[in-house]
């Protein structure tokens, strides 16, 4: 007979597993990368809802949180379901009232809840850092214009 023994392919069935095992060790986590490219998505997704408003229709801003729960959960004016689960931590540096933004209809960041004084207003850059395994990307978000780098 010319077949292969229940031995010889246990045998391979091993080699095959170790070898894969082995494989995987040298894949990079794109994890962070990931959590970065979508987080900097939905916050641009906030800041063109934003944008004409006050011509449009129903309120003058779109605010986004920047707590981890809040971002996996569903959008409440939305009945999509959620695609996407961020990994990393999330922290935002140079906010004073909290870790949410808000646009105006011009695209304008600022600090919470929008006013009409502009107080709230953001004069400085905003860094939201995003840390996985002991790695961190940033994403800078820069003032009055709401640039993001």
């Amino acid at each position: 007979m010319r077949a292969f023994s229940l031995m010889e392919l246990i045998f391979v069935i091993v080699i095959m597993g170790i070898l894969s095992f082995m494989g995987l060790q040298f894949i990079p986590d794109e994890t962070l990368t990931s959590d970065t490219q979508m987080l900097k998505e939905k916050i641009l997704q906030k800041k063109s809802d934003a944008l004409g408003y006050k011509t449009a229709g129903s309120d003058d801003y779109v605010c986004i949180n920047f707590d981890k729960d809040d971002l996996n959960s569903k959008d409440k004016n939305s009945n999509e379901k959620v695609h996407y689960k961020f990994k990393s931590e999330i922290s935002v540096k140079g906010l004073n009232n909290g870790n949410t933004i808000c646009f105006d209809y011009l695209g304008r960041v600022f600090d919470g809840e929008i006013d009409v004084n502009l107080t709230n207003l953001v004069h400085k850059n905003i860094i939201i850092s995003l840390k996985y395994k002991n790695k961190e990307q940033n994403i800078t978000i820069y003032p009055i214009t709401g640039v993001i780098r």
